[in-house]
Parts: structure tokens; C-alpha cells; sequence
């Protein structure tokens, strides 16, 4: 079959673009041809090139017709479902937020592919979508590249907080001290904590407990670490054998409606408390049976099959994108104006930051010129404060001095 997959970019290490290259190299191994679009391509697309994968920037330069466009992200698939009139689509969805992840409502979209149950149940109730045309696939690991599963440690000596939205820094300072006060090491790896490396499967080794959620949970699952999913805002349970399938239904995210705990330290105590060893390893071993990329791609097979044997509902030119676009004016107009508020806003600090600037040279120039005048009076003896004053002072001038020098050598190139 050949397939087409969308997605918005292919520049940084993260979940929807790991997910697109792996599921990508899995469907060519698998005999299918491949080729990924995304309009933003940087590091991430090599990955894809020793398979044979085909990258586009454009969808003119497709080789060929897709049998079926594997739509990620709302824009880019779209795009391509307006390409290619002919081809078969189904959408495979991330989240319903941001605005880029929220699935695009289309007859042309005969399945709707969300990563866990929970999302099919918001699906239909926010999108209005037929429960045929909503099924779901559970998040899943690589076993291949995470074949090394470590030992389950006799109790927690270390912690990582793994990938995610960026904690608030009350919740940040409160997990750090709530591990501290248990005699609990906390690192912290991701894009939201300036700290991104590569290769989780080399460095999950390292840890007796992760916070992490989604694809990032489960990953130090199969590596054999102890999983607590938390969130801005909410703080989760371990994960057990017990509660493995409940935390599932949510794609190893905290929701409202299963918890209330907060991050402090006796949150992450009664945590602790329910550590034990033997049931990770049973976790370990539910994760690398039932959540691998082979019974994923098993599965988008099959629901491939189903969507390519239906007949799309517009296969000639017909009004059916009129509805969509007037559903896309409705959601981008808002965001437009928001966006000009933004823009006001920062115009308005940029102006309050001149002025400030201003204020401080005006402060800069009375202080010399009160030196000066103090000079005058009473000589070179200057009192000691004012003395280091006048000290930090000159300092501060010949470090901008310096400053400005370096600045300038990058525009200005040495004759």
C-alpha cells in the first residue's frame, strides 16, 4: 500500500514526531511505501531517510497517488486530503490541544485514530463524530530500541522528571523538596527544562522513578522504572499492576475526575509507600507484552484496510470542504485577535523597557556628576562607600565598554 503521512514538523526529538518515525520505518519494513510530508523538516527527517522513506516539504513533489493519507496534525493533513481527491484518509490524533493537534472534522476522514479511550469519549462529544468513525490505539514502545530492562531496585534512591509541560515553579519547588526531604536525587530531562537529550533508552537506566506521562511513561515502564504520572496541577498515583489499565484509559495522564492529590511531600511518602518490587516488574512485563510497536502497527493495518475499502464520501469536486472552512474561519478569527493582543502587549513593554533604559542612564550620568561635584568641595578623600561606589561604577562602564566591543565585531568584520 502506499501511504502518505502528515506531520506539522519533523525538527526536534518529541512524541508525535517519534511516533511518525517509528511508525514510518515499521509500515516500510512491512513492505508499504512510504512517504512523510511536513512543511518544517530538520534533524528528525534523517531518521527516516535509511529506510527509504521519502520526505516532502511540498506535496507536489509526491511520487506518486497515496492508497491512503495517514493525517497528523490538522493543517498538514488537510492539506493533503485537498491534494490527492482520489486517496482514501484516516486521522491519527495526539491530543484535541493545542489548536495544531485538534482533528479536523471532514467527510473525507473515515477513521479517527486517538491515542487512548478517553480520548474517543471526548472525540464524539466535542466533535460531533459517529462512533464508527472513532476507534483508538494504545500508546506503545519501541521494544527493539528499549531492549535493555533494568533491575528493579529494593526502593526508590533516585528520580527523573521526564519530558511534559513545564511544571509551575511553586509545583517544581515543591517536587524538588518533597524528594529532597525523602533522601531523593531529582534530575529533570526534557525541552521544558532546557536539558533535552537524546537517547531515553540509554539514560532511563539510570533512574528508580520517572514523572513522566503518555509515550514518556511508558518508555520507562519497559526500561524498568517506576512510573507516577504528573501534570501542572495534579499529581498522580504509582503505577501498578492493579491501576496499570485505569491509567491507560487515560494515556498515563492525570485527569480531574481520578485525582486531586497535590505535589507535596506526603503525597509522594503514601507513593513510596506503595512501591514493591516484584510489582514492577509485572508492570514491565504488561508493558513490553501488550504495548509494542508491532501490536500498534498491527492494528493501523487493519483499520488502513477498513478505510481504504470505503468509499470516501467526496470523491469529485463537490462542496465538501465549504463546511470545513467555514468551521476553520470560526476558530482562527478568535486566535487572530488574540494574537494582535499579544502583539499590543508587547509593544507596550517594549516601550515601558526604553523607558527604563532611559531612567537608568539619567541615573547613571547624576551620580556622576554628584562625584564630581563632591570633588569639588571636599577633594579626592572620598568616604569608603562612596569610594566602592565610584569603584563598581567604572567597573560596570568598562564591561559594557567591553560589552559593546564584542557586539560589534560580529557585524563588523576586521580589514
Amino acid at each position: 500500500m502506499r501511504i502518505l503521512m502528515t506531520q506539522r514538523e519533523l525538527s526536534n526529538v518529541a512524541g508525535s514526531e517519534m511516533v511518525t518515525v517509528e511508525v514510518a520505518k515499521a509500515l516500510a519494513a512491512r513492505g508499504h511505501e512510504i512517504a512523510v510530508y511536513s512543511p518544517k523538516i530538520g534533524d528528525v527527517a534523517k531518521l527516516l531517510l535509511p529506510s527509504g522513506i521519502k520526505v516532502l516539504r511540498e506535496l507536489r513533489d509526491a511520487p506518486w497517488t497515496p492508497d491512503l493519507i495517514h493525517g497528523q496534525h490538522h493543517l498538514p493533513a488537510m492539506a493533503a486530503i485537498a491534494r490527492f481527491p482520489t486517496s482514501s484518509a484516516i486521522y491519527y490524533c495526539h491530543g484535541t490541544q493545542p489548536w495544531v493537534e485538534r482533528p479536523p472534522v471532514h467527510s473525507r476522514i473515515g477513521r479517527y485514530v486517538m491515542m487512548c479511550e478517553w480520548m474517543v469519549l471526548r472525540a464524539q462529544a466535542e466533535l460531533g463524530l459517529a462512533p464508527e468513525r472513532v476507534t483508538f490505539i494504545p500508546n506503545f514502545v519501541n521494544t527493539t530500541r528499549f531492549s535493555e530492562v533494568r533491575r528493579a531496585p529494593a526502593q526508590i534512591r533516585n528520580a527523573l522528571l521526564f519530558g511534559g509541560s513545564r511544571l509551575p515553579e511553586s509545583e517544581l519547588l515543591q517536587l524538588e523538596a518533597a524528594c529532597a526531604a525523602l533522601g531523593i536525587k531529582l534530575d529533570k530531562i526534557g525541552h521544558a527544562y532546557k536539558s533535552h537529550r537524546p537517547r531515553p533508552e540509554v539514560f532511563l537506566q539510570q533512574y528508580d522513578l520517572v514523572f513522566a506521562i503518555g509515550k514518556c511513561a511508558l518508555e520507562a515502564m519497559a526500561t524498568g522504572c517506576a512510573v507516577i504520572p504528573i501534570i501542572p496541577g495534579q499529581a498522580g498515583a504509582l503505577v501498578t499492576a492493579g491501576t496499570f489499565d485505569e491509567w491507560a484509559f487515560s494515556n498515563f495522564g492525570p485527569r480531574y475526575f481520578m485525582s486531586s492529590s497535590q505535589i507535596n511531600e506526603q503525597w509522594l511518602q503514601k507513593q513510596i509507600d506503595r512501591y514493591s518490587p516484584s510489582d514492577l516488574e509485572r508492570v514491565t512485563a504488561k508493558v513490553r507484552v501488550e504495548c509494542t510497536i508491532d501490536v500498534a502497527v498491527d492494528r493501523l493495518e487493519a483499520i488502513y484496510r477498513e478505510a481504504a475499502q470505503a468509499t470516501p464520501a467526496a470523491h469529485v469536486a463537490d462542496d465538501s470542504f465549504a463546511p470545513y472552512l467555514e468551521q476553520l474561519a470560526n476558530d482562527v478569527d478568535p486566535m487572530w485577535a488574540e494574537l494582535q493582543g499579544i502583539h499590543g502587549k508587547l509593544k507596550k513593554m517594549t516601550e515601558m523597557k526604553a523607558k527604563l533604559r532611559e531612567s537608568t542612564r539619567a541615573q547613571e550620568h547624576q551620580q556622576v556628576e554628584l562625584l564630581a561635584l563632591y570633588r569639588k568641595l571636599h577633594g579626592d578623600h572620598l568616604p569608603r562607600h562612596l569610594r566602592y561606589r565610584e569603584l563598581l561604577h567604572r567597573i560596570w562602564a568598562r564591561l559594557r565598554a567591553q560589552w559593546s566591543q564584542k557586539r560589534l565585531r560580529h557585524v563588523i568584520p576586521a580589514e
